[in-house]
């Protein structure tokens, strides 16, 4: 008897991050096509602003440091015997390889690769950088294949890993066929009824290399020369800093921060301007949605990411990271001269979530490519 076809995407945390999100899109994706699809998770079940199709089954297999994700793993593969795994994360392919070996099941592994691994091993701190290295050159040869969300990070595996396991780039599921609905949601915040100036939006974690120092210095720069405020979506460990920085700015009244929101796509939408200040991000998904929305967008040439994106700045203004003269000029410019919406709707339209969640099920299936 043939086992019917299932597939597997192991997310690991659901804590509201772009990977989660990601996680979220292509299972929805697969079982809108038709395929039976189990997300599997650990410890946080937080889905921030992603809806779980209610057909996906969500299989929680506890506290990652715990050590009942393997046991759990293996259980589940035995059970369940899907027709491939999806991983997302370092450790959590090694997790999964290890837990397929011990299961006995010839279940193929892959994983999809978020931005050039060898930046990202390059910025973690050494002991950490030792393991994440160790894992890669372990495991990642041992996957069915390696999914990269770029151009860019296909050639940083080449180099990293040679001609030893297939590599596709498959852009990111971005753009959801609900966007338009989510973002035609309430507007709460009063700035966007005055019309007595643009307003910038931010949408994102503040963390460093998000680099917000320089977003808040080269809007208190815009605002020596005309008015705008500046709203940043998001949390995260530098509030406190941020907060002092605005201050030391003076632009308490001009900067407000109302801290994490499941629908921001109203505001995207609204914003007269998205702005990017990160010193590397490796698709950022905000310019994205942005862009999809008919937004005008600038952004730090911060990687190759925003540089594909953006089209090499057809698209959006790409400037240095960490200048803060060269944003604010940036801003400034595209307030004045904004981009036509129908063109920056036309470069979000790779990223179509369905498009690319259907490429994703048919290497997983090992079916012709889509």
């Amino acid at each position: 008897m043939t086992t019917p076809e299932r597939l597997a995407i192991y997310c690991g945390p659901m804590d509201g991050n772009s990977t989660a999100r990601i996680a979220v899109r292509l299972a929805n994706g697969f079982v809108a096509a038709g395929t039976p699809t189990d997300l599997l998770t650990t410890g946080i079940a937080h889905l921030a602003a992603e809806s779980l199709d209610p057909a996906v089954t969500r299989v929680e297999l506890g506290r990652q440091r715990v050590g009942l994700p393997l046991v759990r793993l293996v259980l589940y593969l035995r059970r369940h015997r899907p027709t491939a795994i999806l991983t997302h994360r370092i450790r959590e392919n090694g997790l999964t390889q290890r837990a397929v070996r011990l299961s006995g099941l010839p279940i193929p592994v892959f994983a999809t690769v978020h931005g050039p691994l060898s930046f990202k091993l390059a910025h973690l701190e050494a002991a950490r950088r030792r393991k994440r290295t160790a894992q890669v050159e372990r495991w990642y040869r041992r996957n069915r294949a390696l999914i990269a969300i770029s151009e860019e990070t296909a050639a940083d595996l080449r180099t990293l890993l040679g001609t030893s396991v297939p590599i596709e780039t498959i852009p990111n599921p971005i753009v959801t066929s609900d966007l338009e609905e989510r973002a035609a949601g309430p507007v709460g915040h009063p700035w966007f009824a005055d019309p007595s100036g643009p307003v910038l939006v931010f949408a994102g974690r503040f963390v460093r290399e998000k680099d917000l120092t320089t977003l808040l210095r080269a809007v208190a720069l815009v605002r020596a020369k005309q008015d705008c405020r500046l709203l940043m979506i998001g949390e995260g460990p530098l509030r406190a800093d941020l907060e002092a920085e605005r201050a030391r700015l003076g632009l308490a009244d001009q900067v407000a921060m109302p801290g994490f929101m499941t629908n921001p796509y109203p505001y995207l939408r609204a914003a007269d301007l998205v702005v990017l200040s990160s010193v590397w991000d490796a698709l950022p998904t905000v310019l994205i949605e942005a862009m999809a929305l008919g937004t005008p967008v600038v952004s730090t040439d911060c990687g190759a990411g925003p540089r594909e994106i953006l089209d090499h700045g057809r698209l959006g203004p790409l400037v240095a990271p960490g200048d803060a003269h060269a944003l604010a000029a940036a801003i400034a410019a595209t307030l004045a001269a904004p981009p036509d919406p129908r063109r920056l709707r036309e470069g979000a339209a790779r990223y179509d979530a369905a498009r690319n969640a259907e490429r994703y099920r048919r290497l997983l299936l090992s079916l012709d490519p889509a």
